[in-house]
């Protein structure tokens, strides 16, 4: 079995761990594990793959990104990591960064020195980060300067006095703030960790007698992200692939994300007096906030999509990919076969709006997968998407857990009126630690 590690100070739970769910009946008692840690608005996923069978079961490691947003930090990630340390004895076959966001990267810079003292054998990253890629290098040149210049924009209206709201803030922070766990990863560390830049159509396929030997017969196929620049662009899904909710008057888009602080909201419209227009039009510059937000969100979409394959087993992580990414593979020929196939799905992008087109949650076999959503709504109410989820538990047949069910002391709890609702017994297959969530698959 995967060796599970005692208790440490720290945040701890505010109830003792629900009972386990009895562990799947499995060959020789091999499982695959899939591990979601609680770090508040974040992700930190560890896979862990059976090697052997029976009394000879060993596990190799893949560490699937380690980050929490600054405004939806509930302080557990120093405890995260140690476990991570403690469960794999520093040992990760495969460490990924699916993408340039804090809410993903931020532990491998501030808990970089600790990474470094890992025996990590592969790092994987998207292409987008590649510094010998041309279009690559464009691209983060372009980023570069519109960041620079919108930073340069906000430090002088913040200098005169005018108001920037504390999301453009945070955007800004997210485009900027990550330089140093990009040069760890990139580098590997330091520690001799092969460095590969993929994008959607590679394949890597690990055979014996390459440095990975323990993992002969891991088949990772990349799905996105995708290279052509247009899929990378579109952001947001057509109507035709959200999930609506039926309400009074007919569908109506439930807890939909409001860009605009409730100060700009109104129910009804009266003529601006003159003071109020130059008040908006001293401290308002919407193209430029609409800026800071559609570079931050272009981040996403550069999210590396793993398939992985284990011993006839698929489980798909989709780090936070929006709809150009999904769209990228969607259209390939054999993209229903591979969504039928799914028996884990780690949910893009918290359980947002613009992550999960419908058309690829209803390619997924109903009750044939589990699935896993690392969320929090804290600091957006609109995470997750209520229709979104409901429509996951439907499909999962009540398989998938939020990481937000595990209780925190001093975190935040789900919305009252959330999906899915909150289960006193885990699903089959799931068990619960001191800061996490476990998902297991017999093999």
């Amino acid at each position: 079995m995967v060796r599970k590690p005692a208790r440490r100070p720290g945040r701890k739970s505010q109830r003792k761990p629900r009972r386990p769910t009895p562990r799947p009946a499995a060959r020789g008692g091999a499982a695959i594990r899939v591990r979601m840690y609680r770090v508040g608005f974040g992700d930190c996923f560890l896979l862990s793959l059976p090697i052997g069978g029976g009394s000879a079961t060993t596990y190799q490691h893949v560490l699937v990104d380690c980050g929490v947003h600054a405004r939806g930090d509930i302080g557990t990630l120093e405890d995260v990591v140690a476990d991570v340390a403690e469960t794999t004895g520093r040992k990760l076959a495969i460490v990924i960064a699916t993408h340039a966001h804090q809410d993903h990267i931020a532990g491998f810079d501030k808990f970089g020195s600790e990474f470094c003292k890992f025996d990590i054998g592969e790092v994987w990253l998207p292409w987008t980060w590649d510094p010998s890629n041309p279009t690559a290098k464009r691209l983060r040149k372009k980023q570069a300067k519109a960041i620079a210049q919108l930073t340069m924009h906000f430090d002088a209206l913040a200098a005169s006095g005018g108001d920037l709201h504390a999301d453009v803030r945070n955007a800004l922070a997210n485009l900027h703030g990550n330089a140093h766990a990009i040069d760890l990863l990139c580098s590997g560390f330091g520690v001799g960790a092969t460095v590969r830049y993929l994008k959607a159509g590679d394949a890597v396929k690990v055979k014996d007698g390459e440095a990975r030997k323990a993992l002969a017969g891991l088949v990772a196929r990349v799905l996105g992200p995708p290279t052509s620049e247009e899929f990378l662009a579109q952001m947001d899904p057509p109507a035709s692939q959200h999930y609506m909710r039926l309400g009074p008057g007919g569908p109506s888009v439930a807890n939909a994300l409001k860009p605009f602080p409730k100060e700009w909201q109104a129910t009804d419209w009266k003529p601006l007096r003159e003071a109020d227009e130059k008040y908006i039009e001293r401290t308002v510059n919407t193209p430029l906030d609409s800026l800071a937000f559609a570079l931050d969100q272009a981040r996403n979409n550069e999210s590396l999509v793993t398939l992985f394959n284990w011993r006839g087993h698929s489980l798909l992580f989709a780090g936070d990919a929006q709809y150009g990414n999904w769209r990228g593979w969607l259209e390939e020929e054999d993209s229903g076969a591979i969504l039928a196939g799914i028996e884990f799905l780690k949910v893009a992008h918290h359980g947002s709006l613009n992550a999960t087109p419908k058309s690829a949650l209803e390619g997924m076999a109903d009750g044939n997968f589990a699935a896993m959503v690392s969320t929090q709504s804290t600091p957006w109410s609109s995470i997750p998407r209520v229709p979104l989820m409901a429509r996951l538990s439907t499909k999962t047949r009540q398989k998938v857990v939020r990481s937000d069910w595990l209780q925190v002391k001093g975190a935040p709890r789900p919305l009252p009126k959330t999906a899915p609702k909150f289960q006193k017994s885990l699903p089959r297959g799931f068990s619960e630690g001191q800061l996490w969530f476990d998902y297991v698959i017999p093999v």
